[in-house]
């Protein structure tokens, strides 16, 4: 079961990024936004942080970033995935899941017949 469900989003580390900094150079904002708990990185350099503001991307080819609230603990090399916290289950998995794999069944569709709709007989 999903215990809480946590913040969209997701970019990648634009340029290289120094512990201590504030301002984070990504490749795009779709989904972020102040006051949005987001993870950096991962492994032994993974952290979270808090998304302050957004700017750039404009028509202008400003530089988009993202600045956090607290500074960085570790420094992040270009690439790195940065995204919302995702989703916390209440009990770990029982087995391993392919990238991609459906989470959900028989789920309605938009647009569609409701499956549960009652069918004249």
């Amino acid at each position: 079961m999903i215990a809480t469900v946590g913040t969209a989003g997701a970019t990648t580390v634009g340029t290289a990024t120094a512990a201590g900094a504030t301002v984070i150079p990504v490749a795009g904002v779709p989904g972020l936004s102040a006051g949005q708990a987001i993870t950096i990185d991962s492994g032994a350099n993974y952290e979270t942080a808090v998304v302050a503001s957004t700017a750039g991307g404009g028509r202008g080819g400003a530089p988009i970033t993202v600045t956090v609230a607290s500074p960085l603990t570790f420094a992040h090399a270009a690439g790195a995935q940065v995204s919302g916290t995702g989703i916390t289950l209440t009990a770990a998995l029982t087995r391993a899941h392919a990238a991609g794999a459906q989470i959900a069944a028989s789920i309605p569709t938009p647009g569609a017949a409701n499956q549960y709709s009652r069918r004249n007989r």
